[in-house]
């Protein structure tokens, strides 16, 4: 089966008509959560908490990747499992108390209510399989993908060196070309490719004037310092706020404001020893809490990109071991006829970020592959992200996390 990328992508971006001359509705589409849409969040947001404190142990003075796509990418994989392989895959994945099924339907229930919620931010969550030419995919495992992750299925002769070029070209075209040769080769044992790419691209709510960008610095500790370009708004805006102890939390809102850019910054510089602690039940509480206070706000503009070329050690960490090992157990749903034991090799992860006057424009990817083993104040004041902060994009009525950030020090970025 041929995977057609630009009928995906029209299919990704039906919530949003970017037609400039035709007339369109551009009212959020707000509803009530339903129940499993509600469980999938606390499910994605807990497995985002879980990696962010793993990923800290790496002590990466800047940080960016989408928990959100990770997510899916396992929550595919999963689906080739049965039995105890199953069951790890779903506590590491946080969907503990559901059934497959349920968490297939939360998954699918959250992304549409994601994608069609608001029509001035672009956003795309797309999906993928790549299965070795010669083996028959096991039909109930390709219908559930499917169904529920939107996946297109192909064959691919992994024997060919230019097969990755296909999977690196349908990661381009799904992440606005943020993201290229994210595959370095195609493994001659692999017999499995699962990839999940996002996109998203909004517009700041209350814009930054590009006359007002100037050098500033940005205070990496007590006494360092490196020059940013500091971008600042002309007039004072309404953000939500909230100082707690020694952090303080802030809400910069895209388009409707329906996402945001949540952020958390410390005075004292430590704010990594701060958030070691740091739970989804904190950064709730800080949404619930915050009021809307006047800022001029001042923020630096910035770029990154990230990579993790195996997140092995810290999903080994959380819990997914089996799915590691060579063992005849793993991935017994995926194919028709048995095959040698098979196992995850790598899990790539590659994120991309841009802040500027205008608004923020992030992409990631990720990349699973499956080997054979053998064979405030009334007058509005400054706030000024002039030191490490650490950064979410959020979706406000669910709670959604599609990415998280740690900005340390701009002075390494390109």
């Amino acid at each position: 089966m041929k995977i057609t990328t630009a009928l995906f992508c029209l299919l990704a971006f039906t919530a949003c008509n970017w037609g400039e001359d035709e007339e369109i509705d551009l009212t959020p589409n707000i509803r009530p959560l339903q129940v499993q849409e509600q469980e999938m969040v606390l499910s994605s947001s807990q497995f985002a908490f879980d990696l962010f404190h793993e990923l800290q142990k790496k002590e990466d003075v800047n940080q960016f990747f989408s928990p959100y796509s990770v997510h899916q990418a396992l929550a595919m994989a999963m689906n080739g499992n049965e039995n105890e392989i199953e069951a790890e895959f779903m506590r590491v994945l946080r969907f503990e108390g559901m059934e497959l099924e349920e968490a297939n339907q939360a998954a699918k229930s959250l992304t549409n209510y994601l994608l069609e919620l608001d029509p001035k931010v672009r956003l795309s969550i797309a999906n993928a399989i790549w299965y070795k030419q010669g083996l028959e995919v096991n039909t109930t495992f390709a219908d559930d993908v499917r169904d529920s992750y939107s996946a297109e299925i192909a064959s691919l002769d992994m024997s060919n060196p230019q097969s990755k070029d296909i999977i690196n070209q349908w990661i381009e075209n799904n992440t606005n070309g943020m993201i290229k040769d994210m595959l370095d080769a195609v493994s001659p044992e692999a017999v499995m490719y699962l990839v999940n790419a996002i996109y998203f691209k909004a517009d700041w709510k209350y814009r930054f004037d590009a006359d007002n960008t100037k050098k500033a610095p940005f205070y990496t500790s007590p006494g360092q310092e490196v020059t940013v370009d500091m971008m600042e708004m002309s007039s004072p805006a309404g953000l939500r706020y909230l100082k707690e102890g020694d952090l303080e939390y802030l809400e910069i809102p895209y388009s409707s404001g329906q996402y945001t850019m949540g952020v958390i910054i410390s005075d004292d510089f430590a704010l990594d020893s701060k958030l070691e602690a740091f739970t989804l039940d904190d950064l709730e509480q800080f949404r619930a809490n915050a009021d809307t206070t006047n800022f001029i706000l001042k923020m630096p503009k910035f770029k990154m990109g990230y990579r993790i070329d195996n997140l092995k050690e810290e999903l080994q960490a959380l819990g997914l071991v089996k799915p590691f090992m060579s063992s005849p157990l793993n991935f017994s749903k995926l194919f028709v006829n048995p095959t040698a034991p098979m196992a995850i090799s790598r899990v790539i992860h590659e994120a991309v970020i841009e802040v500027n006057e205008e608004g923020t424009e992030a992409a990631a990817a990720t990349v699973v592959e499956v080997v054979f083993t053998s064979v405030g104040p009334s007058q509005p004041r400054v706030f000024s992200l002039d030191k490490p902060f650490v950064f979410f994009i959020q979706e406000n009525s669910s709670g959604a996390l599609l990415f998280v950030g740690k900005l340390g020090n701009p002075g390494l970025l390109d």
